[in-house]
């Protein structure tokens, strides 16, 4: 009897109360027992869910919800998967656990694709799916199994031409390291390890020094620097960028004033600013707080952003740019043409000056085409008031083309690489 009571404890306590199903305990365990027993049999874990399955219950209710839920639970049941094991894990999310020989993946297009009808309702969703393939003499417990799984769904990039993805140990990899950079970013900004590095921007005509732009280089060990592109867009993704940012900032404000306190000479130097800065309200007060300073002009703060930020500004981010502009701050987009959105966003958004995105730059001479689409470019910003920044110049061709069809700024390693603050100090002292 006690053995009875015991096993319907169990039970109850690895079912998903919703769909019947095993929930993620029951799942486990069952799905480790089949492990344990010596087959021939491969196998695979697929982790499902939903996509956008939260924006169906705030319109249409839990209740219908639900029973969309149960749908697709029982379609996924009699599918050509034939799951040896099926699992709610949470919300809209279900594993799998499949022998690979049922597992079709000419046919998951279609398993992903659900179509929900009830006579007055009719909803097309989608879903996407991670799968781990179990490898003989796997040392992986389940768990392990399931998050692979699932971070390999993850690294989908369409899913309406593909919506799987296969595990591979390089996504391993590469979320092991995201993963560190989240974690050691607080620590690398106290003990310095991130080091703001800055690069020159020249007048066209006179080829003097008129600005410079800050940049960001994390130097762990003195000696190996991890490249931007390796920690900018973890820390992007993430919603971290805006304590990097912040830092920049800071650190960019206080060698101004230092030097405008030692009256030694001073330059515009823009920092970057990320969407997510754009959403946070602390870092937009830090910031209003710094071009109201009174020890220094507000004509030296410069504030980029790529076209990217621009596309998902809100009113309030807006209505902040404007405030900055209108206090005599410049406001700068950056690798302007390397978006979908380039000319949508000078329409809609007022700039001081564009910065061509260096792709374009480093294609001079290579076509009539390319050549033309600059020269374009730069008549457009001069017909709208902007000023343009042309980045990556590396030849003097580049600079001759650029000059002769009325660029106004040069910004590339032809004239100077980024420097370390020491350098660009030095440098601007050399000039006085």
């Amino acid at each position: 009897m006690l053995l009875l009571v015991a096993d319907d404890m169990t039970k109850e306590l690895e079912t998903d109360p919703l769909t019947g199903l095993p929930n993620r305990a029951g799942f486990l365990r069952q799905v480790g027992e089949i492990l344990r027993k010596q087959s021939d049999a491969q196998y695979a874990i697929l982790f499902f869910n939903i996509q956008r399955f939260k924006a169906i219950n705030d319109l249409f209710g839990y209740e219908k919800g639900d029973r969309i839920l149960k749908k697709i639970v029982d379609a996924l049941e009699k599918s050509f998967l034939k799951p040896l094991v099926t699992a709610r894990m949470e919300a809209d999310r279900f594993v799998a656990f499949v022998d690979t020989a049922n597992l079709k993946l000419d046919q998951m297009n279609q398993l992903l694709h659900y179509s929900y009808h009830d006579g007055k309702t009719d909803i097309e969703l989608h879903g996407r799916c991670g799968i781990y393939y179990v490898p003989k003499q796997c040392t992986l417990s389940v768990s392990d199994m399931c998050d692979r799984a699932k971070l390999a769904k993850n690294y989908i990039s369409n899913q309406y031409v593909q919506p799987y993805s296969i595990y591979d140990e390089s996504m391993k990899m590469e979320y092991d390291d995201n993963s560190r950079v989240m974690i050691n970013l607080e620590q690398a900004i106290e003990k310095n390890e991130f080091c703001v590095y800055y690069q020159p921007v020249y007048d066209a005509k006179t080829e003097e020094i008129v600005s410079a732009e800050a940049l960001v280089r994390w130097i762990p060990d003195k000696k190996n620097p991890v490249l931007p592109g390796r920690f900018i867009p973890v820390l992007e993704n993430s919603g971290h960028i805006t304590k990097l940012d912040t830092f920049v900032n800071r650190t960019v404000r206080e060698m101004i004033r230092k030097r405008k306190q030692e009256g030694k000479k001073v330059l515009p130097v823009a920092v970057n600013l990320s969407r997510m800065d754009l959403m946070d309200k602390d870092i937009m007060g830090r910031i209003w707080e710094n071009v109201n300073d009174k020890k220094i002009p507000v004509s030296m703060f410069h504030y980029e952003l790529t076209e990217s930020a621009y596309a998902d500004i809100t009113e309030s981010g807006s209505k902040f740019l404007t405030g900055l502009q209108k206090k005599g701050a410049k406001i700068l987009i950056d690798d302007f043409g390397s978006g979908i959105s380039s000319f949508s966003t000078v329409r809609d958004y007022e700039f001081d000056i564009i910065k061509l995105d260096m792709g374009f730059v480093q294609k001079i001479g290579t076509s009539k085409k390319t050549d033309n689409i600059l020269i374009a470019l730069i008549d457009l910003a001069h017909s709208l008031d902007m000023k343009v920044i042309a980045e990556g110049v590396e030849t003097k061709e580049q600079t001759e083309f650029l000059k002769k069809n009325g660029c106004d700024y040069f910004q590339g390693f032809y004239y100077a690489k980024p420097m370390s603050q020491d350098e660009f100090e030095a440098m601007l002292d050399r000039e006085l």
